[in-house]
C-alpha cells in the first residue's frame, strides 16, 4: 500500500500522487499558501534513512494524513511492534517526516519481503519522495541479506525497480493477478520457486 496514488502492498494505495495542473504552491496546516520545491530539487534537502523507535507517534499520523484512514497507520506500527522481521525507512525534510516506506518478512521463498504501505506526505506529492524511498529500501534489503520482495501494486510504477509480475505468478495468495509484482535482489532467488505466499496477520485487517 502507497501514500503516492497507485497501489502497493496488500490492497493498498501510494502517495506519490499528483496535484493539479497549474497548481503553484500547497495548503499548510496553517493555511497560508507556501511555495515548495519541486522535483528533483526538493530530493536534495530530504534525508533518507532507517527509522527509530521515537518516531513511532510520527509514522502513524504520516501514514493516516497520507491515506486518509487510519488502517495503513494501524498496520505499519502493528508490524512495527509485532515478531516479524521489518525495515523501516523514513524520508525526512527540516525535521518533518515526509515520507515512511515499510518491509515485512513473508513466509514463502527464501529470506522475502512484503513492501507495504509507502507513504508520502500530501505536500510533498510530486516531489519523487516514494521513488527514492523505494530505491533507497531496496538497497538496504539487498545489503541486509533479504533476497527477494513482494508488492501488491501498479506494473508502470514498480517496473522501474525492477519488479515483474511473471516473477510472482508461482505465489498462491489471495490477491494473486497482474498487479501481484516481485522483484529478486538476489540472481535467480525466485528461479523455480512456487507455493503459498503468506502475509502477517496484521495485514488480514485491512
Amino acid at each position: 500500500m502507497d501514500g503516492d496514488g497507485r497501489a502497493a502492498g496488500h490492497g493498498g494505495r501510494v502517495q506519490e500522487g499528483r496535484l493539479p495542473r497549474g497548481s503553484r504552491g500547497l495548503r499548510t496546516s496553517g493555511g497560508r499558501k507556501d511555495l515548495m520545491p519541486h522535483g528533483r530539487v526538493a530530493i536534495s534537502q530530504i534525508t533518507f534513512r532507517d527509522s527509530a523507535p521515537e518516531e513511532d507517534a510520527a509514522i502513524r499520523e504520516l501514514e493516516a494524513r497520507a491515506f486518509g484512514r487510519e488502517e495503513e497507520a494501524d498496520l505499519a506500527l502493528d508490524l512495527m511492534a509485532g515478531p516479524v522481521e521489518t525495515l523501516s525507512l523514513v524520508a525526512v525534510r527540516e525535521g518533518r517526516l515526509v515520507g515512511h516506506l515499510l518491509f515485512s518478512r513473508i513466509e514463502g521463498p527464501e529470506r522475502c519481503l512484503a513492501l507495504a504501505p509507502l507513504a508520502v506526505d500530501p505536500d510533498f506529492r510530486e516531489m519523487y519522495v516514494g521513488t527514492e524511498l523505494v530505491r533507497h529500501g531496496l538497497k538496504r534489503a539487498r545489503e541486509a541479506g533479504w533476497k527477494s520482495v513482494f508488492v501488491l501494486g501498479e506494473p508502470n510504477y514498480y517496473g522501474r525497480f525492477g519488479f515483474r509480475s511473471e516473477l510472482a505468478d508461482p505465489a498462491v495468495v489471495e490477491w494473486q493477478g497482474p498487479f501481484l509484482l516481485a522483484m529478486e535482489l538476489e540472481p535467480d532467488a525466485l528461479a523455480g520457486w512456487s507455493g503459498p505466499l503468506v502475509y502477517p496477520e496484521p495485514f488480514s485487517k485491512v
